[in-house]
This record gives C-alpha cells, sequence and structure tokens, in this order.
C-alpha cells in the first residue's frame, strides 16, 4: 500500500505479478459470448477451490428484478454466525460483460468465515445481451430484498447491518445501488467496499492515458465494455449507469476504496474516493503500488492482495461496528 496523489505515478510491475502477466492471456473484451467461453474452457481444467468447513453455500433464485427476471444467487453463510451476523452483498467483476458468481467463491467463503457474516454473491445479468439497466437493477432488487422484506431464500441471514461492495464492474454496480438508495431515501446501507472500480464511462481519466497498455486490463478493453453496457450513451451517461458522472455524492455510506498502480482505471478509483471525502463520507483509500487491475484475483497468494483482503476485513469490522472475527 502507497500513499497516492491525484494521479497515477510512474511505476515498475511487483515482482511477484511477473509471472503471472506474463502467461495471461489477452482478453476479447469486443466478443464477450467468446471470452466467457474461453474462461469456461480454463476454468474446466482447474481444481475446485477448498471450501472452509465452517461455510454453507446456499444456492437461491427468489429474488426478482424490476422486470421480472429472477437473480440467481450463491450465499455463503458462517456455520457461527449470530442471529445478529452482519450480512455483505457482492457483485463480481467482468467488465459488465463476462464473469459469473461462483468465480468468487473463494473469496466470499474466506469473507464469511473469517467475520461470521453471511455473504450474498449475485449473478446479475451480462450486457450486450443485457445492456444497462439490467444488471444494475438485479443488484438494486438484490439490496432491497436484504435490508427489506426478504424472500425464502435470505431468511437465514443474521439481522445485523448490511454492506454492499464488489470487485471491477461489480464495485461500479456496488457504487450505483448505493446511490440510488441515497437518492429514494433508502435505508439500510452500512458502507461500500470498491476494489478497484470501474465506474467512469467517459475512460477520460489520466490514467487512461499514461497507462493505455496496461496489464490484464487496458484502455481499449475498457472502451470495448463501457459500448457494450451503455452503447450510444456512454459520453452521456445515464443516471447509476457510470457513477464517476454523479455530480453529488453526499449522505453516501462510509466506503472503502482499493486502487492499483498499474491499472488504467486507477485515477477513476482515486479521484471517486477524493470526491466522497470532499463531500463528508468517511472515507479510506488504499493505493497498491505495481500490481494490475483485479490483482485480488488474478493472483491472491500475493502480499499485496493479502494486504487488500486484509483491509477489505478491517473495513467491514469498521463499518458494521463488529471487532471480533471467527478463525
Amino acid at each position: 500500500m502507497t500513499s497516492i496523489d491525484e494521479h497515477s505515478p510512474p511505476q515498475v510491475l511487483d515482482p511477484e505479478f511477473t509471472a503471472v502477466v506474463q502467461g495471461f492471456p489477452p482478453l476479447q473484451f469486443s466478443d464477450p459470448a467468446a471470452q466467457r467461453a474461453a474462461f469456461a474452457a480454463a476454468r474446466a481444467t482447474m481444481d475446485a477451490p477448498a471450501r472452509s468447513q465452517d461455510i454453507s453455500l446456499v444456492l437461491a433464485d427468489d429474488v426478482v428484478s424490476a422486470d421480472g427476471h429472477r437473480v440467481p444467487l450463491r450465499i455463503h453463510l458462517s456455520d457461527n454466525r449470530r442471529h445478529d451476523a452482519p450480512t455483505l452483498i457482492w457483485m463480481h467483476g467482468g467488465g459488465y460483460v463476462v464473469g459469473s458468481a461462483d468465480e468468487d467463491d473463494a473469496l466470499c467463503a474466506h469473507l464469511a468465515a473469517r467475520l461470521g457474516i453471511g455473504v450474498v454473491s449475485v449473478d446479475y445479468r451480462l450486457a450486450p445481451e443485457h445492456a444497462f439497466p439490467r444488471g444494475f437493477e438485479d443488484c438494486h432488487s438484490v439490496a432491497l430484498s436484504v435490508v427489506g422484506n426478504r424472500p425464502p431464500g435470505l431468511r437465514a441471514l443474521g439481522n445485523g447491518p448490511v454492506i454492499i461492495g464488489g470487485a471491477s464492474a461489480g464495485a461500479g454496480l456496488a457504487a450505483a445501488v448505493a446511490l440510488r438508495f441515497r437518492d429514494e431515501g433508502t435505508p439500510g446501507l452500512n458502507g461500500q467496499i470498491l476494489l478497484y472500480p470501474f465506474i467512469d464511462s467517459t475512460t477520460s481519466s489520466q490514467s487512461m492515458r499514461d497507462l493505455a497498455d496496461s496489464p490484464i486490463f487496458n484502455a481499449r478493453d475498457a472502451g470495448h465494455c463501457w459500448d457494450h453496457y451503455l452503447g450510444e450513451r456512454r459520453h452521456n451517461p445515464p443516471d447509476y449507469g457510470s457513477p464517476s458522472a454523479a455530480q453529488d455524492l453526499t449522505d453516501l455510506p462510509a466506503a472503502l476504496v482499493v486502487a492499483a498502480g498499474l491499472d488504467c482505471l486507477h485515477d477513476e478509483a482515486v479521484d471517486y474516493a477524493l470526491r466522497l471525502r470532499r463531500a463528508g463520507v468517511p472515507t479510506e483509500l488504499h493505493s497498491f503500488a505495481g500490481v494490475p487491475h483485479g490483482f485480488t484475483g488474478v493472483a491472491p497468494w500475493t502480499r499485496s492482495s493479502r494486504r487488500a483482503v486484509g483491509g477489505v476485513l478491517d473495513a467491514i469490522r469498521r463499518f458494521t461496528d463488529t471487532t471480533d472475527s471467527v478463525d
């Protein structure tokens, strides 16, 4: 973790990530269907991650989105949770066009086990087949159900504070849901966890130029993803389509924002965190030098990733006034 200024400083790749970056295949965000197939083929060759014996996985689909779609959920429940345990609503990354909730099973189970909480991982719909606002509405509907009148699939969750979060596009969706909750006067969100958020559809930040060819995910990839998600609206985005476009950030939940130093998205994460602070929102900003976009997912064993996840654990404890953890 490093101190930051408002723009991305020159950096070199952290040596722990050298082999990961060198072996990472080019992504095909111009053709999301092909990229999904490539991810599926790669995952078919991998062993499933080991699960904690103290975590139960519940599958549910009884949250109904705005257009009647039933949203698939993967709910990770600590067997040690109390009746007043907090809940984290989590959205996976993938540029709004690829990815699935099960890809974050290891992270969600780890957070649930360490904190004794429930984690609701949302399998929201993807663009371009389901462009904005479909995926956003899926996430908003889930959040409303968690903080409000819970359907049967969510009733095993504790009745403690609720946090929302995600990585990359998932962080963008989390930020957008927090904005809509604020705008509509909906109570119930105690904090937001935004890991390397993908939130500026104009792709106009300094780091988009300075780090246009950043490893793992680059400026060209970002442009393809926004085209799929917002289409012609990306340069004048609709409400909640691009959280960076929100003019008013007051009265939002406290935030943890994590930025990656070698990420073309670095400056939009930093800018959003600084704007939250200026708006009076308690905000903690962590910027990790020399790491690529998605670093906690592509290399969770590295020192930077372990520190970042440790920061997430600390933030959830802080946002929920929880001091004890389950080891």
